[in-house]
């Protein structure tokens, strides 16, 4: 193995998966309820020194050459992003651990922290994408009364009508067991592991946070770090190109005379 060209290969290769991460971070900034993606970086194996490759000194240490690094994997941070206030009774956040239930087309059951949320003609709440999110109604939806609808801080949904309030549904809020068992699906929601165990719960018991009605999650996407991340990473990925290419120059001179 070429141990130089190895070293700076997966640098380059880890340095891309980095940026790649970070404009994604990036793009994201604005998009409610995102929580940011961390890289991981690890070693690869290192190669021991012996004396056939080297003459060790008496008492000598020994000696090991790692040959690269590489992306270990990638974690999102599920910390609490910063609260916008919108008024909009259908827009809710989060304060906890929680998550949304949503059903997708396909009714597949999908967790997300983005709380933009609408009442569509049936009178299901409803994101942008028209995905349900999951409620426990005790009045079925084609039978609210018209009057104001308000959520308080347990999900309850609350419907006053001419000075009488009636609880007709309340959302349920979801909390994985361990961050792991919670998966990327894309447009921002996540896809819960087979197996995996799933806490549902009413909002504000059971440790899955409290919902607040008008306002929305921010992302956790700090602009000014993510763009620091992006200048390290270019100009490590710069640096280690530079030594790919010393390396051949070296090389080459080398051959020359041999």
């Amino acid at each position: 193995m070429n141990i130089p060209y190895s070293i700076s290969k997966s640098a380059l290769q880890s340095q891309q998966q980095k940026m790649n991460h970070v404009a994604h971070n990036i793009s994201n900034v604005n998009t409610t309820g995102f929580k940011k993606k961390d890289v991981q970086f690890s070693e690869l194996m290192h190669n021991a020194v012996t004396e056939q490759d080297v003459r060790f000194s008496e008492n000598a240490d020994p000696l090991s050459l790692n040959t690269g690094v590489r992306i270990a994997g990638t974690k999102d941070s599920y910390g609490q992003g910063g609260l916008t206030h919108t008024g909009d009774t259908y827009h809710l956040a989060i304060g906890g651990n929680g998550f949304f239930g949503i059903r997708n087309a396909d009714n597949e059951r999908l967790l997300t922290r983005d709380g933009a949320f609408h009442l569509n003609d049936t009178n299901q709440l409803v994101n942008d994408r028209g995905d349900l999110l999951e409620v426990n109604l005790t009045v079925p939806a084609d039978q609210w009364a018209g009057g104001t609808v308000s959520i308080d801080k347990n999900g309850d949904i609350i419907s006053l009508v001419n000075g009488q309030s009636t609880v007709v549904g309340s959302i349920p809020l979801f909390l994985p067991a361990n961050s792991s068992d919670i998966e990327p699906a894309g447009t921002n929601t996540y896809r819960v592991a087979e197996g995996a165990d799933l806490l549902i719960a009413n909002a504000d018991q059971g440790g899955v946070g409290s919902i607040m009605s008008g306002y929305l999650e921010e992302s956790t996407v700090d602009l000014a770090q993510s763009m620091m991340e992006m200048i390290m990473s270019q100009r490590a990925y710069s640096l280690n190109s530079k030594v790919m290419q010393s390396t051949d120059e070296i090389y080459s001179l080398i051959n020359q005379f041999t």
